[in-house]
């Protein structure tokens, strides 16, 4: 029964494998917290390991776990913004070997191929050590016992095999060969023994075969052949090694595998990835316009509306005391004028936003930025008679860019002093706490609530829940965006005429 060991996998990915993964009576286990120095000691029960989005170091655990199993597969699984990051830091780190390789949980199904081989590579990789600890019975292969060894060889080990496996002479003469092997080329036992290697295949790479067979798997002991056959390529997998008996010394084990369908997938896989990457690079560079648009446009458009307000200014002062009705339409144009302004504004804090994502994080205290925040809400706090607390859990700091943690408190509190209950003084509680790798900060109000209707709509651009208060319904959109671009999300809690909680989770910088 084969096992598969994770630790820090998305539950989305892990429902992926679950559902995609067409290997009987497969068991997932979770690795109990994320300390995988306590799982080492039993990887030998598994077969792959999967070290998942969530672990914040992959690579010191890959190393891990690859200095106390060098058979068994591990998975790196990553999102598709950090895999290439990932897969390049992966290629010159220490203490890593070939069984070690990073995947992308954006290519679907083919995570699963790519999950089903390493189950198949492991198994092939224990039972390649198991042949080379084989001991042969007997110090010398002379002519009268080499059936007996043959035989032994062949019913004992290679036919147990799920792979290709091979006994050759230092010459490359077959000396045995497993059912598995002769199948991968069609050929009977009677064709192959006593028949040199590489004759076995086609004559285009026979002779890079026989290289490898004498020498050249001393520097790399597996090399992939290509084949070409009519119906397409096939490729073929191949380790080297040294017999390791003094006496058998001249006699090397060929192990063998077909690995054509993982190729392909591979290939496929690559392909998605590379047109991932693609995309992400296109929808960076149409982020990058929009905001250049959004910045430029907002921008040009200040001059025109400050004019206009001073022409309405001016015009209002030459008719002096003017009819109530001309009055009432001034009133009118200054009204649409100060929300154009709003709009313009809103705009601006939106490309400003954007441009401090890559802002250096500091160590915050949150009782001082809470504090700052009420500072600039010093009028409505004072106006409404608002309260606000502080409830935290553990150290009340966090390493984290100011300017977007000070975005994402006045937003927030703003909006609970903003959409007050007319009956009662707002109070506000606000509470922090960590939760794995995130940092969270939650802002409860007694304030008029959401409707269950119009929830879903609350954090898009200029979408605004109650006409009654003055707003452009921009302040939730930039919280949400601002928390997503840090590996988080944000969720609301909200009775209508009880209140709402507003629950924002995010990646704490790493300090150093």
């Amino acid at each position: 029964m084969p096992r598969i060991l994770h630790i820090g996998l998305h539950r989305k990915s892990l429902r992926l494998l679950q559902d995609r993964l067409q290997v009987e009576d497969v068991v997932f286990c979770q690795a109990e917290g994320k300390d995988l120095k306590a799982c080492c000691k039993a990887l030998h029960q598994y077969e792959v390991l999967l070290i998942g989005e969530e672990v914040d170091n992959p690579i010191r655990f890959a190393q891990e776990a690859y200095t106390h199993d060098k058979n068994i597969s591990v998975l790196l699984v990553n999102d598709g913004s950090n895999y290439a990051q990932l897969k390049q830091a992966l290629q010159f780190s220490p203490f890593i070997g070939p069984t070690v390789q990073c995947i992308s949980n954006e290519v679907a199904a083919g995570m699963a191929l790519i999950v089903e081989d390493a189950l198949q590579r492991t198994r092939q990789r224990r039972s390649f050590a198991k042949l080379k600890t084989t001991t042969l019975a007997t110090r010398q292969l002379t002519p009268n016992i080499q059936e007996k060894v043959r035989t032994d060889f062949t019913t004992k080990v290679l036919e147990e095999a799920p792979i290709g496996a091979g006994l050759i002479s230092g010459s490359g003469i077959v000396f045995s060969m497993n059912r598995y092997a002769l199948d991968l080329f069609g050929k009977s036992e009677k064709e192959v023994l006593g028949t040199p290697f590489p004759t076995l295949f086609p004559e285009n790479i026979a002779a890079e075969v026989k290289h490898f067979l004498l020498d050249g798997y001393l520097s790399a002991p597996k090399r992939v052949f290509e084949i070409k056959q009519i119906d397409g390529l096939q490729y073929l997998e191949i380790s080297v090694t040294s017999v390791a008996q003094e006496a058998a010394s001249n006699y090397r084990l060929v192990i063998l595998n077909n690995i054509t369908s993982l190729v392909i997938a591979q290939q496929h896989t690559q392909a998605q990835v590379e047109k991932l990457e693609k995309l992400n690079f296109d929808l960076a560079r149409v982020n990058a316009d929009l905001d250049t648009f959004v910045y430029t446009a907002s921008h040009d458009l200040k001059s025109p509306i400050l004019n206009i307000e001073g022409l309405v200014a001016s015009l209002e002062e030459e008719l002096g005391p003017a009819q109530a009705a001309v009055a009432q339409e001034l009133e009118h144009i200054k009204r649409s004028i100060q929300r154009f302004k709003q709009t313009v504004e809103d705009l601006t804090e939106i490309s400003r936003v954007q441009k401090s994502f890559a802002q250096e994080a500091v160590l915050l205290d949150i009782n001082q930025v809470l504090g700052e925040m009420e500072q600039l809400l010093e009028r409505e706090i004072r106006e409404t008679g608002a309260s606000i607390v502080l409830q935290y859990s553990g150290s009340p700091s966090v390493f984290f860019p100011k300017h977007n943690l000070t975005s994402i408190l006045y937003n927030l509190l703003n909006n609970a002093i903003k959409y007050r209950a007319p009956q009662r003084r707002p109070h506000i509680q606000v509470s922090t706490w960590r939760e794995d790798n995130y940092f969270c900060i939650s802002v409860k109000d007694n304030g008029l609530g959401i409707p269950v209707d119009k929830r879903e709509r609350v954090f898009q651009l200029f979408k605004r829940m109650h006409s009654h208060v003055r707003g452009s319904g921009v302040g939730l959109y930039l919280v949400k965006r601002i928390v997503e671009n840090h590996g988080g999300g944000v969720t609301l809690e909200s009775e209508e005429g009880v209140g709402s909680v507003f629950i924002v989770r995010f990646k704490e910088y790493s300090q150093g």
